[in-house]
C-alpha cells in the first residue's frame, strides 16, 4: 500500500520524472518569448504600420501595462515618457490596466486641447465624478436633462431667471460658479467674509486650539499644516455655508481632512478604503442634517449654496443626493488652499530677505485699525504674486482631462474616440524653455516683473478653456491674505527643522501636492503689539 508521501505527480505521470527543471526552464522560454513577441509587435511593428498615431511607451505585461507604476509616482512616469521620445513633447500613449490615455506636454498641443470643445468633452468627466461621489444616477441624469420649453423648465422658474436656450441644469451651474467667483457683487461679498474669518482665525486669540503645540502670554508655537488646515477649512465652510454648518456640524472639518488625505483612493477605486468612504460618509451626512434646517438658519450662506440647493430641488433631487453633490463642491473648495498656503510660507520663510521685501510691500495694503485692503493686496504686491505663482508651478500636481467624441488629430497625431486625452501640469511648468534652466528649483521671485510668464499657455495650474477654474481668483487671494496677516500680527521663528518638508509626488493629487509623510513646520508666533 502506498504512503501519502508516494502519492506524488511522478507517480500518475511517470514520463515526468526527472524532467520538471527542463519543463520549468521551457515555460519560462515560452512565455519570454510570447511577450517578446508581442513588445515586438505592439512598439516596433505597429507604430510603423501606423505612423499617424500617438507613440505609446512600451512595457511588457499586456492589459496592465504601466499601472502600477503610475498610480505610485505618476510624476515621474509621465516625464521617463517624455524623455523616451526624445523631449519632442509630442502626444504620446500610456496603457493602464487596459486602458490607453493620451497625454499632451507640448504649450501649442495644449491650447488645441483647451480651445477645441467640438471632439474633445468634459461633460462625462462631471458625470462619472458625480457618480464617484455616490450621487445617484437618476439625479445625475435629471442635471443633464435640456427642458423642452420655458415653460417646463422648472429650475429657471424656481430661481426667477430665464433661460431662453433651454440649458440644462450641468450647464447652467457653470454660469453660477463664474456669478459667484469671478470679480462682482458675489465674489466680492464672498471675499468680505473670507477676510473676516481669516484675520478672527490668526489673531492671537482665534489660532486654532488644536493647532498649537505650547503657548505663552505673548507667543504661541504652532504646527504649520494643521493651522492652516484649521483656518482655511473652516473659514471656507463658513463663507461658504453659512455660520450655522460650523455651529452645528463641528466635526466635518475633521472629516473633510480625513477624506482629502486619502481623496485618491476614490478616483482609483482602491480596494483599501475604509477609512476614506466612512469620512466621505460622514460628511454627506452632516451636509444632509443642515438641508434639513429651516431656511431662515441657512439665510447667510453664500449665492452659489442657496442656488444650488434651489435649483436642484426644484429637479426632485433628494436631500441625500443634495448632500452628496454638496460634499464635491466642499472637495473642490478647500484640498489646494491650505496646502498652497503651507508652501508660500515654508518656502518664504528659507528667504529672510524676501520675508522683509514682502512684509515691506504688503505693508500699506492695511489701514491703521488693521483693516485689510484686498484690492490693493490683489494688485499692488508683485512680489507676493510671484511668491504665490512659484508655489502654483512648482507644486502642482493636477491634470485636465477631455474625452474625444470622435477621432481628433492634434498636432499630426490621431486620437481614436472615445479616448481620455490628459494635460499633466507638471510637464508644463518644468518645461525649461519657457520657466528657465532651474525648473527643478524654487525661486520666489521667477515672476517677478515678468508677466508675459503668468500669462504663459505652458503656466495652467487652474487648467484652461471651458474648465478653467473660477476659484482661482478666491483661491489666490486667500493664500495672499493668510500670508500678508501672519507677517503683519507676528515675527516668525522656525522651530527646529529648519529645511522645507519634501513635496509628496508618490501620492496621487487632483492639485497641490502635500508634505511627504509627516512633513510638518513648526512654528513660533511672536505677537506684535497690534495682534489681538
Amino acid at each position: 500500500m502506498l504512503s501519502s508521501s508516494d502519492l506524488n505527480f511522478s507517480s500518475f505521470f511517470p514520463w515526468t520524472l526527472g524532467r520538471w527543471p527542463s519543463i520549468a526552464v521551457s515555460s519560462v522560454t515560452v512565455v519570454f518569448l510570447a511577450l517578446l513577441c508581442f513588445r515586438f509587435w505592439a512598439f516596433t511593428v505597429k507604430p510603423w504600420l501606423r505612423p499617424d498615431e500617438p507613440r505609446e511607451l512600451p512595457y511588457w505585461i499586456p492589459y496592465f501595462g504601466h499601472a502600477l507604476e503610475f498610480v505610485n509616482n505618476g510624476q515621474s512616469l509621465t516625464t521617463r515618457a517624455r524623455i523616451y521620445f526624445k523631449n519632442r513633447r509630442e502626444p504620446f500613449a500610456l496603457t493602464l490596466g487596459g486602458e490607453k490615455l493620451y497625454f499632451l506636454t507640448s504649450p501649442d498641443d495644449v491650447q488645441t486641447f483647451y480651445k477645441n470643445t467640438t471632439s474633445l468633452k468634459f461633460e462625462s468627466v462631471v458625470y462619472d465624478l458625480g457618480i464617484m461621489f455616490g450621487v445617484s444616477k437618476q439625479a445625475m441624469d435629471r442635471a443633464y436633462e435640456k427642458p423642452e420649453s420655458e415653460a417646463e423648465d422648472v429650475v429657471s422658474r424656481a430661481l426667477g431667471t430665464r433661460n431662453s436656450r433651454l440649458k440644462c441644469l450641468a450647464d447652467l451651474n457653470k454660469e453660477f460658479w463664474k456669478m459667484q467667483l469671478h470679480p462682482g457683487e458675489h465674489y466680492l461679498e464672498l471675499q468680505d467674509v473670507f477676510l473676516e474669518q481669516i484675520q478672527h482665525r490668526l489673531g492671537f486669540a482665534g489660532i486654532p486650539p488644536t493647532s498649537v503645540r505650547a503657548e505663552s502670554a505673548e507667543e504661541k508655537t504652532v504646527s504649520l499644516l494643521e493651522l492652516l488646515q484649521r483656518v482655511l477649512v473652516e473659514a471656507a465652510l463658513t463663507a461658504f455655508f453659512g455660520a450655522v454648518l460650523l455651529e452645528s456640524e463641528p466635526s466635518i472639518v475633521q472629516d473633510f481632512l480625513d477624506f482629502d488625505d486619502e481623496n485618491w483612493k476614490l478616483w482609483y477605486k482602491w480596494p483599501n478604503a475604509d477609512q476614506m468612504f466612512a469620512a466621505k460618509g460622514r460628511m454627506a451626512k452632516a451636509i444632509e442634517r443642515y438641508l434639513g434646517l429651516p431656511n431662515e438658519q441657512r439665510s447667510d450662506a453664500s449665492f452659489i449654496i442657496k442656488t444650488f440647493i434651489t435649483s436642484q430641488r426644484a429637479l426632485d433631487t433628494s436631500d441625500e443626493d443634495l448632500a452628496k453633490i454638496l460634499c464635491m463642491l466642499v472637495f473642490v473648495m478647500n484640498t489646494n488652499t491650505y496646502k498652497a498656503s503651507f508652501w508660500a510660507l515654508a518656502f518664504l520663510l528659507q528667504d529672510k530677505d524676501f520675508v522683509s521685501q514682502i512684509k515691506d510691500e504688503t505693508t500699506n495694503a492695511f489701514s491703521d485699525s488693521g483693516t485689510l485692503d484686498s484690492q490693493y493686496l490683489a494688485e499692488s504686491c508683485p512680489r507676493l504674486s510671484s511668491l504665490v505663482n512659484e508655489v502654483l508651478r512648482f507644486c502642482s500636481a493636477s491634470s485636465s482631462m477631455r474625452v474625444t467624441s470622435t477621432p481628433t488629430i492634434i498636432n499630426a497625431k490621431l486620437i481614436p474616440a472615445n479616448s481620455r486625452v490628459m494635460v499633466p501640469t507638471h510637464e508644463l511648468h518644468f518645461n525649461d524653455a519657457v520657466f528657465g534652466s532651474l525648473t527643478s528649483q524654487f525661486l520666489p521671485d521667477r515672476f517677478l516683473g515678468k508677466d508675459n510668464l503668468e500669462k504663459s499657455p505652458s503656466f495652467r495650474p487652474f487648467g484652461g478653456g471651458i474648465t478653467h477654474c473660477p476659484g482661482r481668483f478666491i483661491a489666490a487671494q486667500e493664500v495672499k491674505m493668510v500670508v500678508a496677516i501672519l507677517l503683519r500680527n507676528y515675527d516668525l521663528d522656525v522651530i527646529g527643522e529648519t529645511s522645507v518638508p519634501e513635496l509628496e509626488t508618490k501620492k496621487p493629487t487632483t492639485g497641490i501636492m502635500g508634505p511627504k509623510g509627516e512633513g510638518d513646520i513648526l512654528l513660533r508666533l511672536l505677537r506684535k503689539g497690534e495682534c489681538m
